[in-house]
């Protein structure tokens, strides 16, 4: 797989890692898949990067690599603007190479990582999920609000309603709310015809949002009361999806 820019694989690669300490892609002809859950079972991560994303693309049927996402990153951070990367498998050595070249300069840098066992009971599947509400807005005003919750509370609330989304914390003395209307430029879409709302923990919230930052400049965020929370953030040839429990009160 030839990625024309390196850097757009190493921000998936740092969202992904908010989630899961060891990843197993699936991939197979449309491209790299996964789901998981992190170890505490609270939060899941939903990732496809289509064969699309790729200026050259080619597998043998299907296979499944397992990474340690820091090991992995610790190389892909490594590339530098305007690097283009070429990542190979080999399925009996399980070794990955990774292969960072500018054009500009000539130059070309290659890093190899062993993979891993695959850890667990194999490949996952999202759930099926039905919400009663969704609402289209600024991951920037998320992330603020997200931030000012931090300052005095460990939860956050969410709630929907028709013509507002507001993100309220509540600490034992103070409470901090953000409330952004469907009127104002940082709301994009509201469908629901009622009331709903769920807290959820500010340390999966923080860790999830604050890396996605850097993929898409708006989230679809999908609630039901109580229930969990989906956080769907668009970019080119590909779907990156978190569900989150909720805290109840």
């Amino acid at each position: 797989m030839r990625l024309p820019n390196a850097e757009y694989l190493t921000d998936l690669m740092r969202a992904i890692s908010a989630v899961v300490d060891e990843a197993t892609f699936k991939i197979d002809s449309e491209g790299l898949k996964l789901v998981s859950m992190d170890p505490a079972h609270i939060s899941m991560v939903d990732f496809m990067l289509s064969k699309e994303a790729a200026e050259e693309y080619s597998v043998t049927g299907e296979l499944e690599l397992t990474v340690n996402m820091q090991d992995l990153l610790k190389f892909l951070k490594r590339a530098k603007k305007g690097e283009a990367l070429t990542l190979s498998y080999d399925a009996e050595k399980k070794k990955l190479s990774m292969t960072l070249s500018d054009s500009a300069y000539s130059r070309e840098r290659s890093f190899q990582l062993s993979t891993l066992e695959p850890a667990g009971m194999g490949a996952m599947a999202s759930p099926k999920l039905s919400f009663e509400a969704k609402a289209r807005l600024s991951t920037d005003a998320l992330w603020e609000a997200i931030e000012d919750a931090g300052i005095i509370a460990d939860a956050m609330k969410v709630t929907i309603q028709p013509e507002m989304v507001i993100l309220t914390a509540r600490g034992e003395t103070s409470t901090v709310q953000n409330k952004l209307s469907k009127q104002g430029a940082l709301v994009f879409e509201i469908q629901t015809d009622k009331e709903v709302s769920a807290s959820f923990s500010l340390t999966y919230l923080e860790k999830i949002v604050k890396p996605c930052r850097d993929i898409s400049e708006e989230v679809t965020l999908m609630l039901s009361t109580n229930k969990p929370i989906k956080l769907h953030f668009p970019f080119p040839a590909g779907r990156l999806e978190y569900l989150i429990a909720p805290r109840l009160e």
